[in-house]
């Protein structure tokens, strides 16, 4: 068991999803999403231009780890694909698809063509099924566990297993699930404008054949 820290810069609902249920990280983070297991338990603190240093935006403990297909077919997550039905909706992070020898893009607001490398390489879904997910109403991280942050940008692992329980004692006080809203909302930077206005197909190439033949 290992828990792993770093900084939520754009806290928006998408990366980490926290909604219908489950606390997902599908997209973003490939070198998390790559190394995490089982039972890890992830952490996203704020940043000094969000809700502040030293502060939880959420906590999840991996329950499952799913491959990009085996997650966008998977009806417990059907509600993660992004749609225009209300705010929740459209920060679906369920947004990839294969058909016809191509990767597709869902059409949504957050990722476009710049991110597809970075979400799809590591073919690895983040699942907790047990979350804590504050968002705008980050509390401050007690003295005593400042050292499982990550200061900047990557992240960090603690193995320390009376620090991680101890951790875990204090995030456990709080209600589970969604407790805030997305501190920042309103994240979509004018080079994903384009991308971010509608679906785009995903050329095959070895690459992403190599990551079909993986799936299977």
């Amino acid at each position: 068991m290992k828990l792993t820290s770093y900084v939520v810069k754009h806290d928006t609902g998408f990366a980490p999803n926290p909604y219908y249920g489950f606390l997902t990280l599908a997209t973003c983070k490939p070198k998390i999403r790559q190394s995490a297991n089982i039972g890890d338990i992830l952490v996203g603190t704020g940043s000094a231009r969000g809700v502040g240093n030293n502060k939880i935006i959420y906590v999840g403990v991996v329950s499952e780890v799913l491959s990009t297909i085996d997650y966008s077919i998977d009806p417990r997550f059907e509600a993660k694909k992004p749609s225009n039905q209300d705010e929740k909706a459209k920060r679906g992070d369920n947004i990839y698809y294969w058909q016809d020898g191509q990767w597709q893009q869902i059409k949504n607001i957050s990722h476009g063509k710049g991110e597809i490398y970075d979400d799809l390489q590591p073919n690895r879904i983040l699942v907790c099924e047990k979350f804590w997910y504050l968002g705008n109403q980050a509390k401050m991280i007690p003295e005593e566990f400042l050292e499982i942050v990550k200061i900047g940008p990557g992240h960090k692992n603690t193995i320390d297993e009376t620090l991680i329980n101890d951790f875990m004692k204090w995030i456990g006080q709080f209600p589970r699930g969604v407790m805030g809203e997305p501190s920042s909302l309103s994240f979509c930077s004018s080079d994903k404008i384009p991308a971010c206005a509608g679906m785009t197909a995903v050329e095959a190439t070895p690459f992403s054949d190599g990551l079909k033949s993986s799936l299977k």
